[in-house]
């Protein structure tokens, strides 16, 4: 299937590593080079904008914490005692199932809300993690078929993640590759997007 990766300044790394986790209506714990770097200057021009991303500010507890009651101006990339978590439902960036893998760099599988991006040639807009075009397909034939598509298209708001280990971990390989052998016998050329082959 198709996927969107990481940007050529955010590129998805190589590297090997096991599924062993598929997390329905999943939340978006979004990193803290993200939150630091790209956030957190627009929450200080517009507190809204956490409203406007349906996301909440934790701290360092884990408790929700009222983001309108916040002296922004004390907190910089460098300082940044909190944690931006997106809710669950259709809008999160996640979409609605997250595939959780071992890796070290914080790199997944998941669903997204932006699906349009599937529909360009240059599919390079994330931040590293790998969007999947059809997750729902992934899901079932991780799980054996016991997914609840409606359940995951009705994009409930109150629904709490659900976790479901897998009975055994799944090999998952990410390689980077500028050709590619084709279904008509032949080989198939794309650009070296990250200039890895300089």
């Amino acid at each position: 299937m198709k996927v969107v990766v990481g940007k050529p300044s955010t590129r998805t790394p190589r590297f090997a590593a096991n599924c062993n986790q598929v997390i329905l209506y999943p939340y978006w714990n979004v990193p803290a080079s993200i939150a630091g770097k790209e956030l957190l200057p627009k929450i200080k021009r517009n507190q809204g904008y956490i409203d406007e991303l349906n996301m909440q500010l934790l701290d360092k507890d884990g408790n929700i914490v009222n983001h309108h009651r916040v002296n922004w101006e004390k907190y910089s990339s460098n300082y940044f005692p909190f944690r931006l978590r997106q809710s669950i439902g259709c809008d999160n960036s996640l979409g609605v199932i997250k595939f959780n893998l071992t890796s070290p760099f914080s790199v997944y599988l998941h669903d997204t809300n932006f699906k349009g991006a599937f529909l360009s040639d240059r599919r390079y807009f994330s931040h590293g993690c790998i969007r999947i075009e059809k997750p729902i397909e992934l899901a079932n034939y991780l799980l054996n078929n016991k997914i609840d598509s409606t359940f995951l298209s009705s994009c409930l708001k109150n629904q709490v993640p659900v976790p479901i280990n897998l009975d055994k971990l799944v090999p998952v390989f990410v390689t980077y590759q500028t050709a590619v052998a084709n279904d008509k016998g032949g080989i198939t050329f794309y650009k070296d997007v990250y200039g890895l082959l300089k």
